[in-house]
């Protein structure tokens, strides 16, 4: 049975709704898990890593 935010946050009891839509309601993935795809791209062709360019970032 699926109940909506205010009765699982009074069943929890919890102070607010946002308590309860912030640690107990499951969200939805925002992308596609592409990281074996990312782990290609970011070696070469012997498996070695590439080195890391400078960015603002590190100074």
């Amino acid at each position: 049975m699926e109940v909506d935010t205010k009765s699982a946050a009074a069943q929890l009891g919890h102070s607010s709704e946002e308590v309860t839509a912030t640690y107990y309601i499951a969200k939805p993935a925002q992308a596609p898990d592409v990281s074996d795809i990312l782990e290609r791209l970011g070696t070469d062709r012997e498996r070695r890593p590439t080195p890391a360019l400078p960015n603002d970032a590190q100074g």
